[in-house]
């Protein structure tokens, strides 16, 4: 038996009576980490021995059966023999050379522009074609069970401005003949639900589920087959990952999914599915971005939109809101000009203007603290755009400081002035 000591640094690690030293993760320490590899610059600077935190950690509690080893075995060796450690994060797989991450080549911006128009228009005189029905997935209770959770939950969330309910409807039906789609959303279910009270029990069973997620993603860009639900996949384990590493830098889990867009030339004008992730794709990188204090890894000049006249369907005025809020954080954080910044205030005026009294909410009740009061709203779409509204509002007048010292209280009083 090795006997230990506390290490001179209280909280670093531990001392064997070796002298050897041995550190505990960031995450033990409570500590965050840029996750550089193979070591963290935390561990760097304190020359400590790097131990990154694992997103596939198997519970000490649950005995090691036949079946999780077989799996642990198969993850392994899904991935490249040559590569020292087998991928533990989807930005683990998008490091690696897999034939299906070859790119066409091109600018990644200006292709995602020009063949996204492309898409655009051939998908809308679609060529349909035969195809043989892929046989259905055997389910498990446990698997049922996670898959209502889903919809209840965490699908409503993912559609919150997309009215055709993408994530509600078509992913649960491709899950079905699809174990790719059906252990992402199964680990992702049990991920969130690990984080309620008392939630403990479902982590080993979100971590299960993840590691086989990611052996089947590996199989699947690895592999000449079809990639329809690649994106979709990675959509899924990013957000999976996210929860699991909070506090953590979130950015890079989302690499894996910015680079299937850039490759596929999908853009705002897609349709269907690829049109729903490009979307929750965007909310992810303007939430990182106003983190991190830094401009979008795509400009909103690159997103290909396409706006109607007298728009009044909360999802397309909820994107078109998102639209702005990306323009706003590449002009706070980015080298903007006097010129968008005025035409960015026009650009907001002239969207909330066009606004009808149920979407921008209806006031009920007395005061509560601070003198706010109470809002209805008639659709969580409509709410949710009206808090990203309020973030631009901050982003224009007071994040980090206003280019022209004047501070305005909205928009057209800027322009008056």
């Amino acid at each position: 038996m090795v006997r230990t000591t506390l290490g001179t640094r209280r909280g670093l690690g531990l001392i064997l009576t070796d002298g050897r030293f041995y550190s505990f993760t960031c995450k033990a320490r409570h500590t965050r980490c840029d996750e550089k590899k193979p070591v963290c610059s935390n561990c760097e600077r304190l020359g400590l021995e790097c131990r990154a935190s694992e997103f596939i950690a198997y519970s000490r509690w649950c005995p090691t059966d036949q079946s999780s080893t077989g799996r642990r075995e198969s993850f392994a060796s899904a991935v490249d023999p040559q590569t020292p450690d087998p991928p533990t994060s989807t930005w683990d797989i998008f490091r690696l050379d897999l034939p299906g991450l070859k790119s066409s080549g091109g600018s990644a911006h200006n292709g995602s522009s020009e063949s996204s128009s492309q898409s655009a228009a051939s998908t809308t005189h679609p060529t349909f074609q035969p195809k043989a029905p892929s046989p259905s997935i055997p389910l498990t209770p446990e698997m049922v069970f996670l898959l209502n959770e889903y919809r209840k939950g965490l699908a409503k969330w993912m559609d919150i401005f997309d009215h055709s309910c993408t994530y509600q409807r078509e992913i649960p039906k491709r899950a079905l003949t699809s174990e790719l789609l059906l252990f992402c959303i199964c680990a992702f279910t049990a991920r969130q639900l690990s984080l309620s009270a008392s939630g403990e029990i479902w982590t080993p069973v979100a971590t299960n589920y993840y590691a086989q997620a990611l052996t089947l993603l590996i199989k699947l860009l690895n592999s000449p087959a079809p990639q329809d639900n690649a994106l979709s996949a990675v959509m899924l384990l990013s957000s999976y990952e996210v929860l699991a590493a909070q506090g953590q830098e979130h950015r890079r889990h989302y690499e894996g999914a910015m680079k299937l867009i850039f490759m596929q030339g999908i853009s705002a004008r897609a349709c269907g599915l690829d049109r729903a992730n490009f979307w929750i794709w965007i909310r992810h990188e303007i939430t990182i971005s106003v983190i991190n204090g830094t401009p979008l890894q795509m400009s909103p000049k690159y997103w290909n939109v396409s706006w109607r006249e007298g728009e009044t369907e909360e999802d397309a005025l909820g994107n078109q809101l998102l639209w702005l809020v990306g323009r706003a954080v590449d002009w706070v954080y980015g080298s903007g000009t006097l010129s968008e910044y005025y035409d960015l205030l026009r650009d907001t005026e002239h969207w909330y203007g066009g606004l009808s009294e149920s979407f921008r909410g209806v006031k009920f009740g007395g005061l509560v603290e601070d003198g706010l009061c109470k809002v209805h709203f008639a659709h969580p779409a409509a709410a949710a755009a009206m808090i990203w509204y309020h973030l631009l509002h901050i982003l224009l007048y007071a994040e980090p400081v206003l280019r022209d010292v004047a501070y305005a209280p909205n928009p057209e009083s800027t322009l008056r002035a």
